[in-house]
């Protein structure tokens, strides 16, 4: 009896000990990275032209697009982001943090990428991303914020949002859940009451009357 109280006892705290998990995804994300060799080419095109905070690493471009309006009420539920950032250093590995924050409520984290590498002005170290928004995300103008980290202190190194380019600003977003076909549909309800069921068997009561009597004349 002792041993099979133990092992309840283990396998509880095991069940406790396992993280739990989300049974949902608020987005759904495909990564795309440049795998052309670097070519090092020390000079591009300049297009970003302010930034909130750079180091020895920028943003050089940014570039965003939506897309996938079902009902036709002007927000998207799929968000595409490319990015192309430069470094002063002949080398520099990177991960890059996605959020987006609405008119009313708190800046969200939708995406944490992988870690990929920066070659000085190099134009083939460029990362883009495909994000579907599955739930959480009313209909909204949101602002876009891009923060590039040092991959191995996980210090800021760069970053760029809505205040500064007008592009990552105002992005008319909604979750697909949201964005959805109107479907009509007709509702029949019975209360549950003690008067609901009075007036069905009252209804049932007449009707086997009515179809005795339709008997009895036939």
């Amino acid at each position: 009896m002792k041993n099979i109280s133990f092992s309840l006892l283990s396998c509880l705290l095991l069940w406790l000990a396992v993280p739990a998990t989300a049974s949902t995804t608020d987005s759904s994300t495909t990564e795309r990275r440049s795998e052309h060799k670097p070519l090092l080419k020390s000079v591009k095109d300049t297009k970003v032209t302010t930034q909130a905070y750079q180091s020895h690493v920028w943003f050089h471009s940014v570039d965003v697009f939506i897309s996938g309006d079902l009902n036709a009420n002007g927000y998207y539920h799929r968000l595409e982001v490319e990015l192309d950032a430069d470094t002063s250093l002949p080398y520099q590995q990177v991960f890059a943090e996605f959020t987006l924050l609405p008119s009313y409520g708190d800046e969200r984290v939708y995406y944490t990428s992988s870690v990929f590498e920066l070659y000085r002005q190099s134009p083939d170290d460029w990362l883009a991303i495909d994000t579907v928004l599955e739930n959480r995300f009313a209909p909204d103008d949101y602002l876009l914020t891009i923060r590039l980290f040092d991959a191995a202190t996980g210090y800021l190194l760069a970053e760029i949002s809505g205040f500064d380019d007008a592009n990552l600003d105002y992005i008319p977003l909604e979750d697909y859940n949201r964005d959805s076909y109107i479907r009509s549909s007709v509702t029949v309800e019975a209360s549950g009451g003690a008067t609901g069921i009075l007036l069905l068997l009252v209804l049932c009561l007449l009707s086997g009357q009515r179809y005795r009597a339709l008997r009895h004349r036939s």
